[in-house]
């Protein structure tokens, strides 16, 4: 049996075997090089085979057993062998290589939601390649009062440690996009926020982000379930672009 790994990182996937290489490569740079990271292959088995291809034992690649996104996590968690969690979605990355490593630091010491902010980053697809166009800043103050209002953290600067699931469940599957966002109210209740500094987050923002649009019916419906679960009353339907406006 290996041994334990300082910190799990949840990776859900489906289709972008691409991103999820250069995801993949930003994390092998860390200096905190004792992860795991669960690959959670939503989709037709590219994530899998991409995975594979970095022949890394830290890297674990299984198909989701579910539907959809949030049961993909789920999943990951159930796997995850580490006492600290990462998440770490499938596009998105960091600019600082020792980004583990402070994460690690603040949980091994306290019981925080620890979170981190930093940029959106403004890309396109062409011919298979991903070009950037831009870097917006997103650095908002974020408290668990704030967090009622609007949801300002970025799910990959997050993480916590794993004993949290046992206490409070796993992600819940009836809020769909706003699957984090819920996490994030539901921990808030029982522990503090801790952001490290300075952000290091960045964020791709693509044509074919699902965020893009919140508006689709489906997001709205979502939030209205959220607000209920939590008591929030009436919340405005937004994306990362228009939740500082």
């Amino acid at each position: 049996m290996p041994n334990t790994p300082a910190i799990s990182l949840i990776t859900p996937t489906r289709g972008r075997a691409g991103l999820l290489r250069r995801t993949l490569e930003s994390l092998r740079v860390q200096t905190l090089s004792d992860w795991e990271i669960i690959v959670v292959d939503d989709g037709d088995g590219t994530g899998l085979a991409m995975a594979a291809s970095l022949e890394d034992t830290r890297i674990r690649a299984v198909p989701n057993p579910g539907n959809g996104q949030v049961e993909a996590r789920n999943t990951g968690l159930g796997l995850a062998r580490a006492d600290l969690v990462h998440l770490l979605d499938d596009d998105d990355r960091w600019c600082d290589p020792q980004h583990l490593e402070r994460v690690a630091a603040v949980l091994e010491r306290d019981d925080v939601l620890v979170h981190r902010s930093g940029w959106l980053v403004l890309e396109v697809e062409l011919d298979g390649a991903i070009f950037e166009r831009e870097r917006r800043s997103f650095q908002p103050l974020t408290t668990p009062e704030s967090l009622r209002r609007d949801n300002t953290l970025l799910t990959s600067g997050v993480a916590y440690r794993r004993a949290l699931h046992s206490e409070l469940g796993g992600f819940d599957p009836e809020l769909g996009n706003y699957w984090d966002w819920d996490w994030f109210l539901r921990v808030t209740r029982h522990r503090a926020l801790h952001e490290i500094t300075p952000p290091a987050v960045l964020m791709s923002w693509r044509g074919s982000n699902t965020s893009r649009d919140p508006l689709e019916a489906g997001r709205v419906a979502y939030l209205e379930r959220l607000a209920a679960k939590h008591g929030l009353g009436t919340l405005e339907s937004k994306n990362h672009f228009t939740v500082l406006t």
